[in-house]
């Protein structure tokens, strides 16, 4: 069994409680403070598997992605439908139910959509919530991993990392189009810009990059975090913002300035640890 990296589960906590804190709101979605936690709080999920990144044979991706994110989508789904079926069934007062019917639970569970869906053919499905953040991760998961095999030992390494950049970017440029276009089923859009962040992980983490810049690059990247946030709202879910390169760059140096700031939490609790 493989030790836990104690920074990466803080990470993780920090992220699901941003999460939270995201989707809690109400009123101020749209305003500074939400638009300061939604320029980071899904894309740090996105970093974290790009720093955590193993290449896999394309099978064995794709088993593990159905266990660990197709499987939990599925059961999430499973409790929605059943839960607004008995709420259908009581007095409105005491349980209201997320899907007014079967049919359009199914249909919103088989699309998988984030927030509302627009597409040149107009087609009229109900957002399932949250969740779609799994399907959208499952896509994005399966293309990195292709990407990252097909490249794999074919060129130098310098030449193997801009050939992948294009790819990647590529893939986000096409994503950032699609936001504009049509919302597509499990949040494909968000998948294809997401191999920025999967990619900018990995990175992170080839290059040591934590430890090798000092902390005014920090408070340049904090400054980039803070233009973002008040330049507009990032939904990464369709993808869209005012204006979405800011949005992305942003998500990028807030990402890792979170990364450092847990990771100096985490060091000046083992010396801590030590002098005690």
């Amino acid at each position: 069994m493989r030790k836990r990296i104690e920074w990466i589960d803080i990470a993780k906590g920090i992220a699901i409680l941003a999460v939270v804190i995201g989707h809690t709101l109400g009123p101020y979605n749209g305003q500074f403070f939400g638009s300061l936690i939604f320029a980071f709080h899904m894309p740090i999920f996105f970093m974290l598997s790009g720093y955590l990144y193993r290449s896999r044979p394309a099978r064995q991706e794709c088993q593990r992605g159905i266990i660990n994110l197709l499987l939990p989508y599925l059961a999430t789904a499973v409790v929605l439908l059943v839960v607004s079926a008995i709420a259908r069934l009581l007095p409105n007062p005491l349980l209201n139910a997320y899907f007014p019917s079967w049919r359009q639970g199914l249909i919103a569970t088989a699309y998988g959509a984030g927030s509302a869906v627009f597409n040149p053919w107009h087609w009229q499905v109900q957002p399932i919530g949250a969740v779609w953040f799994l399907l959208s991760m499952f896509i994005a998961l399966q293309l990195f991993n292709g990407v990252m095999l097909l490249t794999a030992r074919r060129h130098q390494r310098w030449r193997q990392a801009i050939v992948r950049g294009g790819v990647f970017a590529i893939f986000a440029i096409l994503g950032g189009w699609l936001g504009h276009a049509a919302y597509l089923p499990w949040a494909v859009n968000a998948a294809l810009l997401a191999q920025l962040f999967l990619y900018a992980g990995y990175l992170v983490k080839q290059t040591a990059l934590l430890s090798r810049i000092s902390s005014a690059w920090y408070l340049l990247f904090t400054f980039m975090w803070l233009v973002s946030a008040f330049q507009g709202y990032f939904a990464l879910t369709v993808p869209t913002s005012p204006n979405l390169l800011i949005s992305v760059m942003g998500a990028l140096l807030a990402v890792c300035v979170s990364f450092a700031s847990v990771t100096g939490l985490v060091i000046i609790r083992m010396r801590g640890r030590l002098s005690g």
